[in-house]
């Protein structure tokens, strides 16, 4: 009887166990600071904007050429600003792409 007993109690441990794991698709993504390294290497002497700039091409089918675009966008405002006697044209530019 005590064998029947235990095994009453322990199917139903067992099902909630089964029932409880998290699905892959449940799992958190890994907290901490994202990988900025492709960023920085598209974004050459812009690499300190990466954290400002790198979430307009999260998810992007095309990060890459994303952050190409980005970059270069920056760099022609940067480059107008200059032509127009601008002050702080660098920060100036991040700002209008990366805002």
């Amino acid at each position: 009887m005590k064998f029947a007993s235990i095994i009453t109690l322990v199917l139903p441990a067992v099902a909630l166990a089964q029932t409880s794991t998290p699905a892959a698709s449940d799992t958190p993504a890994p907290s901490g600071p994202p990988d900025l390294s492709v960023c920085e290497k598209q974004a050459g002497p812009y690499a300190d904007a990466c954290p400002k700039c790198n979430p307009k091409c999260v998810g992007s089918s095309a990060y890459e050429d994303c952050l190409f675009s980005v970059f270069s966008a920056i760099n022609g405002i940067q480059s107008q600003c200059w032509q127009h006697g601008g002050n702080n044209c660098r920060d100036v530019a991040i700002n209008e792409v990366c805002g």
